[in-house]
C-alpha cells in the first residue's frame, strides 16, 4: 500500500540540459524502488487472487451465475456435481422404498385384519351334533418311513358347514410334513376312503367328542380333543379358534392337534417344557400353559432331531 501513495505524480518532461543528470538521476532511483515494485504487484495477485478465492467460497453454496461457474473451472463443475449426487441419491432411495415398504406393510395388515374378522365367534359354533360323520373321498399317497405304513380316513360330523376334503387336506400335509411324525424314517401314513384302516381322524363338535372321549373314561370337558381306540377326537371349537396361545396362527395350532393326538395313537405319553426358552415338545399339552417354553407344533426339527421333554404322569 505505501508504495502506491509513494509513487510520484507525473511532470513534465526535463529540458536538454538536465536530460543526461535527470536520466541517471531516474535510473539510480529505478534501481533502489524495483524490488518495492515487485513486491507491490506481487501483493496485487496475491490480494486478487484470494479475493477470489473468497468470492468463490460465498457464491457456490447459493449456486451461483453462469458466468461464474463458467470462471471457476472445471473445479467448480466438480464441486456442483459433488453437490447434486447426494440429494439424487436420497431422492431415489425415498422413491424405491416408499412404494414398496409401505404398501406391503399395509396389505399385510390388512390380511391380518380379513384373518380376524373371519374368525368366528365362539358364540356362533355348534356346540353338538348329531354324532354321525361323512368321509372324505378319494385317497392319498403314501408319505414317511417304509418300516410300517399306518392308513387313515377323515370323517367330519354332520351338520357343521366344513367339508370333509376340506380338512382331509390339512390333515395330510400335517402328515407329510418332513417335522411330523414320519421324520423318524420308520412310520408312514397314507389317507384312504373305504374299507379298514388303522385309525380315525374325526372332526366333531364339543358335545359329540365329550360322548365319545367320556366312554373311554376321559373328561374333556367340552374344550379339548382326545385319542381313544382308534379315534383322533378333534374339538370344533380348537379347530376353528385355537387357544391365546395360538390365535393368530389358527393353522399352525390346528397342526399342533393333528401331531399331538396322533403321537399318543403311535404310543408316546404327555411330557414336559425341556427349559426356558426352548421349543414346546408336541406332546406338552400346550393347552394348559407353555411354563417358559416357546410355541412349537411339529414332533421334529428341521434337522431330525425329536423334540421332547421330561415325561409327566
Amino acid at each position: 500500500m505505501t508504495e502506491h501513495r509513494s509513487t510520484p505524480s507525473p511532470s513534465p518532461a526535463p529540458d536538454r540540459r538536465h536530460r543526461r543528470r535527470g536520466s541517471r538521476a531516474r535510473r539510480r532511483r529505478g534501481g533502489r524502488r524495483r524490488p518495492v515494485l515487485w513486491a507491490g504487484l506481487a501483493a496485487g495477485v496475491v490480494l486478487l487472487f484470494t479475493g477470489g478465492l473468497v468470492l468463490q467460497e460465498r457464491t457456490e453454496p447459493s449456486g451461483g451465475s453462469a458466468g461464474a461457474a463458467e470462471a471457476s473451472g472445471a473445479a467448480g463443475g466438480s464441486a456442483a456435481a459433488e453437490r447434486s449426487a447426494p440429494r439424487t441419491v436420497v431422492e431415489s432411495q425415498e422413491a424405491a422404498d416408499e412404494p414398496r415398504g409401505e404398501g406391503e406393510k399395509e396389505e399385510e395388515g390388512e390380511g391380518r385384519e380379513k384373518e380376524k374378522e373371519k374368525a368366528p365367534d365362539a358364540g356362533s359354533i355348534p356346540s353338538s351334533g348329531p354324532g354321525t360323520f361323512a368321509t372324505a373321498s378319494g385317497g392319498g399317497e403314501r408319505v414317511g418311513g417304509s418300516a410300517r405304513t399306518l392308513t387313515y380316513v377323515v370323517q367330519v360330523e354332520d351338520g357343521i358347514g366344513i367339508p370333509a376334503r376340506d380338512v382331509a387336506t390339512e390333515v395330510e400335509r400335517v402328515l407329510a410334513d418332513a417335522r411330523g411324525w414320519a421324520a423318524d424314517g420308520q412310520v408312514g401314513f397314507r389317507r384312504v376312503s373305504h374299507g379298514a384302516s388303522d385309525f380315525r381322524v374325526r372332526l366333531a363338535t364339543a358335545g359329540t367328542v365329550d360322548d365319545i372321549c367320556g366312554r373311554y373314561g376321559l373328561d374333556t370337558g367340552g374344550e379339548v380333543n382326545c385319542n381313544v381306540g382308534q379315534d383322533v377326537m378333534v374339538n370344533l371349537k380348537r379347530w376353528l379358534l385355537a387357544t391365546p396361545y395360538y390365535a393368530d396362527d389358527v393353522t399352525s395350532y390346528r397342526a399342533l392337534i393333528i401331531n399331538h393326538e396322533v403321537g399318543h395313537f403311535l404310543g408316546h405319553g404327555h411330557v414336559g417344557c425341556p427349559g426356558p426358552g426352548r421349543p414346546a415338545p408336541v406332546m406338552m399339552q400346550q393347552i394348559k400353559g407353555l411354563h417358559g417354553c416357546r410355541t412349537n407344533v411339529w414332533p421334529y426339527d428341521g434337522e431330525g432331531r425329536l423334540v421332547t421333554g421330561p415325561a409327566v404322569g
